[in-house]
């Protein structure tokens, strides 16, 4: 299972991890982890160059299933705002596919714990 913990404060996301593997499939053909992986490591991505901004992330060093996003504030306000933004668009992503794979992947956030949690 993969389990997606959305820390926030009054200011936005926090940190965001995702540790766990879904197992739906056998490795390589798990659409599952994929859409999860795709869906971080792009957010990342955009973040990096998008913004210009080098997120500040941990991960697994072998055989994945970990990954945590500390979503540091930015002094530039505007540039905080976009990088929020995009946090909140993963963690929307990622609410969608656990609300259409449930049994492989939770999302704890207090902000749409109404969603798939």
């Amino acid at each position: 299972m993969i389990e997606v913990v959305v820390e926030r404060t009054q200011n936005g996301i926090k940190e965001v991890t995702i540790s766990g593997h879904a197992y739906a499939a056998e490795p390589g053909s798990d659409i599952v982890c994929s859409a999860v992986s795709g869906i971080s490591l792009g957010t990342l991505n955009s973040v990096h160059l998008l913004l210009g901004v080098t997120p500040d992330v941990q991960q697994a060093e072998r055989g994945g299933g970990f990954l945590r996003w500390s979503v540091r504030p930015l002094e530039d306000a505007k540039l905080h705002e976009k990088q929020q933004l995009l946090a909140e668009s993963m963690v929307i992503a990622l609410l969608a596919v656990a609300e259409q794979y449930g049994e492989y992947v939770t999302v704890k956030d207090a902000k749409w714990q109404g969603g798939a949690s």
